[in-house]
C-alpha cells in the first residue's frame, strides 16, 4: 500500500557512507519517469552524482550550506527542458515526490534541497546542463544513519478539510486523529 511509503518518507539529513546499488537507483529513476507531466511532455532528465568532487562543488555553491549535500552517497538532479513544458516546477515536483516514495520503499532516506534560480544556474554550470533546461532542487539519497519515526494517523489533522465550499467542515467517518497515540 503506497500509504506506508508516504508515512515512512521523512527528510533524512545524515547518511551512512555505503553506496546505493545501481539497480535501486535505476528503480528510483523509473518511478520518477512514471510521474505525470503537463500534457505528457516527458521532458525530465536526471543526473546521478556519486563522484565526491562533484558533490563537494555543489555543496560549495548551495545556500545554506548543509553537510548532507556532500555526505550523501548519491545525489539525483532532476531537470527539464523548458522548450517542451511551461509547467517545469509542477513536473519536477511530481517526479521528485516519486523519487522520495521509491527511496522510502527501499528503506533509503532522501531530502529535498532547494535550488533557487541563482544556485540552479551554478549547478547547471557544474553539471554542464544546457541553458534551455531548468532545475528546482537536488535530492541527496542514502541509507539513513537513524530511522526517523514514520508519520502516524495521529499526524492527520481534520482541520482545514472542507466539503463543497470553504467553511463547511468535512465529517471524518472514523476519528483517525485518535489512532496510534
Amino acid at each position: 500500500m503506497v500509504l506506508n511509503e508516504i508515512k515512512n518518507r521523512r527528510s533524512v539529513r545524515k547518511f551512512k557512507p555505503e553506496m546505493i546499488p545501481d539497480e535501486k537507483i535505476t528503480e528510483i529513476i523509473k518511478a520518477a519517469q512514471f510521474a505525470p507531466t503537463a500534457m505528457n511532455n516527458q521532458a525530465i532528465e536526471y543526473i546521478i552524482i556519486k563522484e565526491q568532487t562533484i558533490k563537494d562543488q555543489i555543496y560549495e555553491i548551495t545556500e545554506p550550506k548543509q553537510e548532507f549535500v556532500k555526505t550523501a552517497p548519491v545525489i539525483i538532479v532532476p531537470f527539464t527542458n523548458t522548450e517542451k513544458t511551461n509547467l517545469a516546477t509542477q513536473d519536477l515536483s511530481l517526479a521528485s515526490e516519486n523519487i522520495f516514495l521509491q527511496a522510502a520503499a527501499f528503506g533509503l532516506g532522501s531530502v529535498w534541497k532547494n535550488c533557487y534560480p541563482p544556485v540552479a544556474k551554478k549547478v547547471k554550470f557544474i553539471l554542464n546542463i544546457p541553458e534551455k533546461y531548468t532545475l528546482i532542487n537536488i535530492i541527496p539519497i542514502g541509507i539513513p544513519e537513524e530511522n526517523p519515526k514514520p508519520y502516524g494517523d495521529f499526524n492527520f489533522k481534520s482541520e482545514g478539510i472542507h466539503t463543497e465550499k470553504y467553511g463547511t467542515k468535512f465529517k471524518i467517518k472514523n476519528d483517525l486523529t485518535r489512532k496510534n497515540k
